[in-house]
């Protein structure tokens, strides 16, 4: 398509490592009034191509039978007039939205020799968990960053793996409510970390290891000052798995040591953090009002006063 279009060489990366031109993930909006209205006229037909998949690198081969498709993302082609005028796409950068898990992992390790994202359920898998942890880096925690481990020719980071369930936070609006205090979170390398419960909040965490917290429906739990350093969970190669999935991914994950906290809905917590205690409030003293007149310097304040200001605020 891109051949056909004056792009000679079709969709290479170029000198960044990346293609030039803007991918799709088929995330699309259509106005339903001016769609029907392009419907009616075009009575529905898009433009048609074919895409073959070839096996060998003179392209003589099929990988498998080709067809003739057509694109969602071509629906603007067919515009006219005024209908073009509100056509426009939102770019996000890779990593935060788009990881897709379709390749098998021969030819996601092929891809990823050259340069392109294999597309592989290792990367898939990696790409969740780095994605969240990005986010908690654009809120201020601080998350350090993993080696790279391969497994089945496949690169990926070996961590640190946050998994953060719906129904802890779905959105970045509410992770800044989930972690108040951005900077009195610290997660290492190589760390494991699953959250869950809409009652649960982070507020301080030293993290180098496997943490589990868990906060049942109707209960409520403020994480502060925790401190968890145990062997955590590694990824172990596993290849010749019986299990399709982990053979698939090419490993396991092997819980060497884990930290649970769970907030009850009674008010108990299962694990190891205490219970906090309620601070006791100080036994109120009788103190004598003064009134004093606001229209005159009080004593040892200078009869000038605007010269002590420093024009930041005004009483009028």
């Amino acid at each position: 398509l891109l051949r056909a279009t004056g792009n000679a060489d079709g969709d290479v990366n170029d000198a960044s490592g990346f293609s030039p031109f803007p991918g799709n993930i088929n995330q699309l909006l259509f106005n339903l009034e001016s769609y029907v209205q392009v419907l009616e006229r075009t009575k529905g037909v898009m433009p048609e191509f074919v895409n073959p998949k070839y096996k060998d690198a003179e392209k003589t081969i099929f990988k498998k039978p080709t067809r003739l498709e057509c694109m969602m993302q071509d629906f603007p082609t067919t515009l006219e007039g005024a209908e073009t005028e509100k056509v426009g796409f939102t770019s996000l950068s890779s990593e935060l939205c788009f990881s897709p898990v379709k390749n098998a992992t021969t030819d996601g390790a092929a891809l990823q020799a050259k340069g392109s994202p294999p597309g592989v359920a290792a990367t898939g898998e990696a790409d969740q968990s780095g994605a969240v942890c990005e986010l908690l880096r654009s809120l201020g925690c601080t998350v350090h960053e993993g080696g790279k481990v391969t497994f089945s020719d496949i690169d990926i980071r070996s961590g640190p793996d946050c998994v953060l369930k719906p129904s802890f936070a779905a959105c970045v609006t509410e992770f800044k409510k989930k972690f108040p205090n951005p900077s009195a979170v610290s997660i290492s390398g190589r760390s494991s970390l699953v959250l869950s419960g809409d009652g649960l909040v982070i507020e301080s965490l030293d993290l180098d290891g496997a943490l589990v917290i868990e906060c049942e429906e109707g209960a409520s739990g403020v994480i502060q000052d925790l401190s968890v350093t145990n062997k955590g969970w590694v990824k172990v190669s596993d290849e010749a798995s019986k299990d399709e999935v982990i053979r698939m991914r090419g490993y396991h994950i092997s819980k060497l040591e884990t930290e649970k906290i769970v907030f009850k809905q009674d008010g108990s917590i299962e694990g190891n953090y205490p219970v906090k205690q309620p601070v006791e409030t100080p036994v109120e003293r009788s103190i004598e009002t003064v009134v004093e007149d606001l229209s005159k310097p009080a004593s040892g304040e200078e009869q000038e006063g605007d010269e002590q200001c420093c024009a930041g605020c005004a009483i009028m």
